[in-house]
């Protein structure tokens, strides 16, 4: 597998926290070249920052329809 960050060597990885034992060991991709982890866990979260929530979609800045660009043009002054 390559790597998304810097397309070098990922290879398969089963990490285990150290103080919380065995239990807590999870497989995923570790990359040779940059060191970057990546896991089913990782991807879901990666995921879902990048699609924005309702509450973030109504707040985007809503841009003038045609009706309302012609009417703004008739209010700027002339140059020429």
């Amino acid at each position: 597998m390559n790597c998304p960050r810097c397309d070098g060597l990922a290879v398969s990885d089963y990490s285990i926290d150290q103080q919380a034992g065995p239990s807590s060991g999870f497989h995923g991709w570790r990359c040779v070249n940059c060191g970057m982890i990546s896991d089913n866990v990782i991807r879901e979260n990666q995921l879902t920052a990048l699609t924005p929530r309702k509450s973030q979609r109504q707040s985007l800045p809503r841009y003038p329809d045609r009706a309302q660009m012609l009417s703004l043009r008739r209010c700027m002054p002339r140059s020429g």
